[in-house]
C-alpha cells in the first residue's frame, strides 16, 4: 500500500471509512478514492489561484471576509463576509460521497463560534447547521467589496460543486 503515503493521514482515514462503508478496501478501490481525492485538492485549488484567494491556517471569529473551507470529508463550506451584526450566509455542499449529511444546504444569518482552524471542525450559531467535519484547507477572500466577495464565493463554490459531482461521478455512477 505504498500509494497510501501520497496523501495526507487524515484524508486516507476517511477514504479507508469511505471504502469501508461501501463493504470494498480492496487496493485498487482505494487508488480510485486517493486519485479522486486528489482531483478534487487539484480544483479547490485552482478557484484559489482563479479567485486570488489567500490559503490560511487559521481565521478569526472576527473576520469581516469571506472564505471557503474544504473539509477532510470532501465537503465544500463558503462563508459569506461577515454582516454588521458578526451574522453571514453560509452554502454548504457535501460533495464527497457521504449519505447521513444534507447534499447542499444554504443558510443566513449564522454566527462563527470561535476561530477557524485546520484539523478542527467550524461551529456555528443561529442555525440548523452547527458544525462541520474537520477543516482541511481554509481560502480566504481578498479585501474586495463584499457584494463582489458574495458573488465569487458562489461562484467558486458552484464551480467545485459541479467538478466534485463529476469527479464522484467516475468512482461511484448514480
Amino acid at each position: 500500500m505504498g500509494f497510501t503515503k501520497e496523501i495526507n493521514p487524515e484524508v486516507l482515514h476517511h477514504i479507508q471509512l469511505m471504502a469501508g462503508k461501501d463493504n470494498r478496501q480492496d487496493d485498487s478501490y482505494l487508488k480510485e478514492l486517493i486519485k479522486a481525492w486528489q482531483k478534487k485538492e487539484r480544483t479547490f485549488m485552482n478557484q484559489v489561484r482563479s479567485f486570488h484567494m489567500t490559503i490560511e491556517s487559521e481565521i478569526q471569529a472576527q473576520e469581516k471576509r469571506a472564505f471557503i473551507a474544504l473539509t477532510y470529508s470532501g465537503s465544500i463550506l463558503g462563508v459569506g463576509p461577515s454582516q454588521s451584526n458578526g451574522s453571514r450566509q453560509v452554502i454548504y455542499a457535501s460533495v464527497g460521497q457521504r449519505r447521513d449529511v444534507p447534499e447542499k444546504l444554504l443558510e443566513d444569518n449564522l454566527v462563527l463560534k470561535g476561530p477557524v482552524k485546520l484539523d478542527k471542525e467550524i461551529s456555528f450559531t443561529g442555525g440548523t447547521l452547527q458544525k462541520s467535519s474537520p477543516v482541511y484547507k481554509i481560502a480566504l477572500m481578498n479585501d474586495i467589496l463584499p457584494q463582489k466577495q458574495t458573488q465569487q464565493l458562489e461562484d467558486a463554490t458552484r464551480i467545485m460543486t459541479r467538478e466534485f459531482v463529476s469527479i464522484n461521478n467516475t468512482i461511484v455512477p448514480e
